[in-house]
């Protein structure tokens, strides 16, 4: 019988919670939007002339900036299932910010390392900060 390694039961047990989670907000997101409870930043009926446009023009047609821009309109229905996808997104740090103790428990430094570098590259993937150019 193989015995599963600690750290990997951590790992699974943050990866389902959070994915989990990431699919109710999700649900709830698209349900608020279909139903109308929350209005949304661009009416549907705005969406076919809109659908033709490059990133930067329906951003510009719409009122919206890039990047991280799209929090100051989590609030709209439309816009907040990008919370949930920011969720799911950020599901693998807390996964392997999870894992650090056990290895570090287990003197594993090349292991705490790769989990450390990796979080940080993900961080400044999101950040923005990388855009090349953009």
């Amino acid at each position: 019988m193989n015995r599963v390694p600690a750290e990997q039961s951590v790992y699974a047990t943050v990866l389902a919670w959070g994915t989990g989670i990431g699919f109710v907000l999700l649900v709830a997101g698209f349900a608020l939007y279909v139903s109308g409870i929350v209005p949304p930043h661009v009416p549907p009926e705005r969406l076919p002339s809109l659908w033709t446009l490059s990133a930067a023009e329906y951003l510009r047609e719409t009122g919206m900036g890039g990047g991280w821009d799209w929090l100051r309109l989590a609030h709209r229905g439309d816009i907040m299932n990008l919370g949930g996808i920011a969720w799911l997104a950020g599901c693998s740090v807390a996964c392997l910010a999870a894992v650090i103790p056990a290895y570090r428990a287990r003197g594993e430094r090349a292991y705490v390392a790769i989990c450390v570098l990796e979080i940080a590259v993900i961080a400044m993937a999101a950040s923005g900060l990388l855009t090349g150019g953009h």
